[in-house]
């Protein structure tokens, strides 16, 4: 129990959710401005770059669309594998699991040059967007969300937006504007990966290792004071 009480103060914290959504608005941008033009955490523009390439028959523009995609699959199926597999079962050893492998494959992805093909560098971020993706899916006590694209994040915002100006829905306001938190975070990690993008090319994607490093780290930390409260508290 002491296990899932953590994981619901720390990785389901605003705050946390808001580092990840940043680094998953690192990670696209990344991919966009350095690696080719194509979208390594939301394969719907992939879908759409693979139809195109296809039909004018461009067919090393298709591959370079849909190797993604596929790596994006192979993440999910990967952190399935690790959560029932290595983890146990074990929530939050499984979340801080892909934090730190997500991290290393970011951190890989930065010494390929941009000489190589960008379908290898591509592939590793989709695949480690996609292990952040299927790991992480909540914050607060009950609001979903996706931290590696905005369409479903807008929906929710939107919808609560109105039942709170509207509706006169309190509580719905207050998800609404968590919600824009939450966007606002993965527009200002675009934002930065773009910037960085002019002077840093391949190691732009490290900044996205340094944000999950720190979310990582945070984790730890909480739960270490977790502990030391509930020993203090016992000896009270």
């Amino acid at each position: 129990m002491e296990d899932k009480k953590v994981y619901i103060e720390i990785t389901e914290r605003l705050g946390f959710g808001m580092l990840l959504a940043s680094a998953g608005g690192l990670m696209d941008a990344y991919s966009y401005t350095v690696r080719g033009k194509v979208f390594a955490t939301g394969q719907t523009g992939n879908f759409v770059l693979a139809a195109a390439q296809l039909v004018e028959k461009n067919y090393i523009g298709f591959f370079h669309a849909i190797v993604p995609i596929a790596a994006f699959w192979a993440g999910i199926f990967a952190a399935w594998h690790i959560f029932y597999s290595i983890c146990k079962e074990r929530h939050l050893a499984w979340k801080r699991g892909v934090l730190v492998f997500s991290i290393l494959i970011l951190f890989i992805t930065g010494f390929i040059p941009l000489s190589y093909s960008n379908v290898i560098a591509d592939s590793l971020v989709a695949f480690a967007a996609s292990l952040q993706y299927c790991a992480f899916r909540r914050f607060g006590t009950s609001e979903n969300y996706a931290n590696i694209f905005c369409s479903g994040n807008m929906r929710s915002c939107a919808d609560n937006y109105y039942k709170g100006i509207v509706r006169k829905d309190k509580d719905a306001l207050r998800r609404a504007l968590r919600y824009s938190c939450i966007l606002l975070s993965f527009f200002l990690g675009a934002g930065i990966g773009a910037i960085e993008a002019g002077f840093l090319h391949e190691k732009t994607i490290w900044t996205a290792a340094i944000v999950l490093s720190a979310a990582l780290t945070i984790s730890y930390v909480s739960d270490v004071n977790a502990h030391k409260n509930a020993v203090l508290t016992s000896k009270a």
